[in-house]
């Protein structure tokens, strides 16, 4: 029964049956000794519960379902190992035990105490019956597993397709901005089954206005309206959120990161766990959305993910919003306008020709009184002009109104974007009369649509360039990493590194980063505190975006490793970068001093291997790495293009 059964055999071997009501193994039914056998022997979770008590038995499969009650659930009574689910599950089981019939569960859901933190889980799972050695039921057969990952991942498909919705109906013309937020909350707050949740704005980095809170219905104290400061809610949550960082708390009481006092404030509003994720605009975070639960929680990756995306989606509709709102206030500001004449209008005859205008059209037109008696054909572009002529005849013949939007010719031969509007007047008798055109001016809007479309094209273009990037070290980071520890250590540097890359070209602009300061920025962290530990030197030398990025990711990795195994790991080494242009090239040399001495590496490790793939592909240049004992020597030779230039 108990050969090849893994642990859980050895531990069901061990076990001192004697003193529950299964008795030693030796006297145990045939049926038992089959049923425990079957267990043992399936790679699929399964247990037993045998006897009028349903005591546990269960294979290597199953321990994990029971976490930290593992191994002290064997041999316990089911209703004393699942107290907290008993409610559900005992009655499935007593009614298999009572009926001989078997029960399914599909992604039935269970609110489990883990971690000390009860959360709610699904499961899929079947409860058989076995018959005993006298023809009756003496035990159920179990097997199952955990399926709260798929039932989360379908639900929160659902809930941003429902946000969508959402968001596209609270967008619509005529509606104020805030019910974007009052609708995300709403809908965030019941997704998560959450106590309160709510949009606030940031002054000054750590003073927070709510502007949109939703609650529970059962008492749920507001926090709205009230100025609060991050401050008083712990430093580590200002400091994170004026960083752009998600804050995830699963226990504010048992939070080591949270004074006595702080811990009270949450609990005075009754918070006990909470989900923050702040709203960010050019690297500096202006709002924040939070939830609330008044019970520990732990918030799980999907959950925190599928939060992200919502802000995200609300974030966007929200700018929409109150850019429509500011455009239909335009638009009512225009109207009063025109009907005061403020925008450009000319009367102009059956044959096309102007018989006068407005200023607002003079202006327009960049003309005088001379515009009186010319073709209105002749003041607008060539390319312009067919289109007018089929649509001013289709008004003679049917008397519709038609707008346009076309090009003016300015004498100075500039172009001048109007929006117009034409309507047939009706003479004396109700006979065609002149075309009546009011004209506004829109070059503007089509040279802002014009750069909307560049910043969309070029917004593309980096974020692509970025996630191949990330992609690229999350996939080599976990193929070099031992343990899961240093997987999160060395991906962690690396994307700070990046980071790091990218706050300097934002500093520049994404125009042109100074190898300079780049070289500086990665090796300030080793420079603290020590004089003359890193030392740099060259002329200036200009790195585009992917240039930048390359460099700073090998310096990183040559700074890591000198900080492991080099220079940087002992008190007396130093490192000096330096670099000249020589021959249409740039040499860089990274040269170690003072450190231990250097051992030849037995492996190409990632880093080595994304220091010569960057030298190579992406700066079309070369690298030689030497470890002498002295010091290990990296000399990078680039030659000078449109990504890597002197001035």
């Amino acid at each position: 029964m108990l050969s090849g059964g893994g642990e859980m055999a050895a531990r069901i071997a061990a076990h001192d049956w004697s003193s529950t009501p299964l008795g030693p193994i030796g006297s145990w039914p045939t049926s038992l000794k089959v049923a425990v056998g079957i267990c043992l022997q399936s790679s699929f979770p399964t247990a037993v519960y045998w006897g009028d008590d349903l005591r546990l038995i269960y294979n290597d499969a199953w321990a994990p379902i029971l976490a930290e009650r593992h191994p002290w659930a064997l041999g316990r009574l089911g209703a004393e190992v699942w107290s907290d689910i008993w409610d559900v599950v005992g009655p499935q089981l007593q009614g298999v035990v009572g009926g001989s019939k078997g029960f399914v569960a599909y992604d039935q859901m269970l609110q489990m105490r883990r971690q000390g933190v009860v959360e709610d889980t699904h499961w899929n799972y079947s409860f058989t019956p076995i018959l005993g050695d006298d023809g009756r039921v003496s035990g159920v057969f179990n097997q199952g597993h955990e399926t709260t990952d798929r039932v989360l991942h379908v639900r929160s498909q659902d809930f941003l397709i429902q946000i969508g919705d959402l968001l596209r109906a609270a967008t619509e013309r005529g509606r104020p901005p805030t019910e974007v937020l009052e609708t995300t909350v709403a809908a965030l707050g019941g997704y998560f089954g959450a106590s309160r949740c709510g949009y606030c704005e940031i002054e000054d980095g750590r003073i927070c206005l709510v502007h949109a809170e939703w609650r529970r219905d059962d008492g749920v104290v507001s926090v709205r309206p009230g100025r609060h400061d991050l401050t008083d809610y712990g430093g580590a949550m200002a400091m994170a959120t004026a960083a752009g960082e998600v804050i995830v708390r699963n226990d504010l009481d048992a939070d080591p990161d949270l004074s006595a006092e702080e811990r009270a404030r949450f609990s005075d509003i009754g918070v006990a766990a909470n989900l923050v994720v702040p709203i960010a605009r050019e690297g500096r975070a202006f709002a924040l959305v939070f939830v609330h639960a008044d019970r520990p929680r732990r918030w799980r990756s999907r959950e925190i993910a599928t939060f992200r995306d919502a802000v995200d989606r609300m974030s966007l509709a929200y700018e929409r919003a109150l850019a429509t709102h500011r455009m239909e206030q335009s638009e009512r500001r225009f109207a009063a306008l025109f009907s005061q004449t403020a925008v450009g209008f000319a009367e102009i005859d059956l044959d096309g020709r102007v018989l006068r205008v407005n200023d607002s059209m003079r202006r327009l037109l960049g003309r005088g009184d001379d515009v009186q008696g010319v073709p209105m054909e002749q003041l607008l572009h060539p390319v312009d002009r067919e289109k007018w002529r089929r649509l001013l005849a289709q008004n003679g013949r049917d008397g519709e109104s038609f707008g346009i939007e076309k090009r003016y010719l300015r004498p100075d031969g500039s172009e001048v974007w109007a929006v117009s509007t034409v309507t047939r007047l009706m003479g004396e008798g109700g006979s065609p009369g002149e075309f009546f055109v009011v004209a506004i001016d829109v070059s503007e809007r089509r040279e802002a649509e014009r750069l909307r479309g560049l910043l969309v094209a070029e917004l593309n273009h980096r974020v692509r360039n970025n996630i191949v990037t990330v992609q690229s070290l999350v996939r080599h980071s976990r193929m070099n990493a031992v343990t899961p520890q240093e997987f999160e250590t060395a991906l962690d540097a690396r994307l700070v590194a990046l980071a790091r890359a990218h706050d300097l070209l934002m500093r520049e602009t994404w125009t042109a980063a100074s190898l300079g300061e780049l070289v500086v920025d990665t090796l300030a962290p080793y420079a603290a505190g020590s004089v003359g530990r890193v030392g740099s030197q060259g002329p200036t030398i200009l790195l585009a975006p992917t240039a930048a990025v390359t460099l700073n990711m090998a310096l990183h990795e040559l700074a890591t490793n000198a900080a492991k195994f080099g220079a940087l790991s002992n008190e007396e080494g130093r490192v000096v970068v330096s670099w000249s242009v020589k021959q249409s090239a740039i040499d860089l040399v990274w040269r170690e001093s003072g450190g231990p001495i250097v051992a030849p590496p037995q492996r190409r490790g990632f880093g080595r291997r994304l220091i010569e793939r960057g030298a190579t592909q992406e700066l079309g240049g070369s690298v030689t790495l030497s470890f002498a004992p002295s010091g290990v020597t990296c000399a990078f030779r680039i030659p000078l293009s449109h990504k890597v230039m002197a001035p």
